[in-house]
């Protein structure tokens, strides 16, 4: 009786893991490049690129060399300053490349290093988002290739891969469980006012939020919900999202990351931007199958 649990549990663990995945990699694919190479054009178009990674920026080379780890060094091999804009094109081609699906295991893995390298070279340009991009661009590196929506498939002509594993995707996902439970106990332990609201009220009094004059938005009830429903949603979420609550959980909690995106200000909003790509990790292609209609 007991090695038929065993074995039942083993196989149950392996299907888990190595079974068949039917994860929405395209969704992951694309919203994670366009969260890489849409703030990456904004520096370069707004100059702040080479100052925060300019040889003469905020951090100079030749203080850089005795605080930043590799790969960082990357930014630092030549004095030559034109040498971050080969950085920079490179990995805006890397990450293009990456949303269209061309040559996508390559170029999810030249974006996750340039994207490491970039985000270590000077962190006070990043707000939180690059630890989820990190292990999202490199789940990608590793995910089943290529993907249906992809140039490598429709123009490449590369077939679909036959066998797929789910490994990767439980790596993504476990991450993601990871970052929401911590998250809650951060909460818990910090001043988050569990029972009154306050640290809502608080934060809609601060520069951050774009609708300061909406009044209604510091009532008591919005206080109260919006401070114990954040909580209940982000610490049920590492648990519900393995049962069947998974797809509708999931889609709230997508809109949960883009009411915070439109309600504060664009300091956030790549943050919100990663999340939502992470989370599609969670997604299936049968949740948005269309349902066979029988014929009578």
């Amino acid at each position: 009786m007991f090695s038929k649990v065993i074995s039942a549990s083993l196989r149950r663990l392996d299907q888990f893991f190595f079974g068949r995945d039917e994860t929405c990699w395209a969704l992951v694919r694309i919203v994670a490049a366009l969260t890489v190479l849409v703030p990456l054009l904004f520096l370069g178009l707004s100059g702040n690129y080479e100052r925060f990674y300019g040889h003469y920026g905020m951090l100079p080379r030749t203080e850089a060399f005795d605080v930043v780890y590799w790969p960082a060094f990357l930014f630092l091999m030549k004095s030559d300053p034109a040498w971050i804009w080969q950085i920079y094109w490179a990995t805006a081609v890397a990450s293009l490349c990456l949303a269209l699906g061309l040559w996508t295991r390559i170029a999810a893995a030249a974006t996750f290093f340039l994207y490491v390298a970039t985000i270590q070279r000077n962190m006070i340009s990043f707000n939180g988002e690059c630890c989820i991009l990190a292990f999202t661009l490199l789940a990608l590196v590793f995910a089943p290739a290529p993907h249906r929506f992809s140039l490598d498939h429709s123009v490449l002509k590369k077939t679909l891969p036959a066998r797929t594993e789910s490994w990767p995707a439980r790596f993504l996902q476990f991450n993601m469980c990871m970052v929401y439970f911590f998250t809650t106990v951060g909460k818990l332990l910090g001043q988050w006012d569990v029972g009154t609201g306050e640290i809502w009220y608080r934060i809609t009094l601060s520069d951050w939020f774009r609708f300061s004059d909406a009044d209604w938005l510091r009532a008591r009830w919005v206080c109260l919900l919006a401070t114990h429903g954040s909580l209940l949603l982000e610490g049920s979420f590492p648990c519900l999202v393995w049962t069947r609550l998974r797809f509708p959980l999931v889609l709230v909690l997508i809109g949960f990351h883009v009411v915070i995106a439109v309600l504060f200000c664009n300091a956030v909003l790549f943050f919100n931007l990663a999340a939502i790509a992470a989370l599609c990790g969670f997604l299936q292609t049968r949740d948005f199958a269309r349902p066979k209609i029988a014929r009578k």
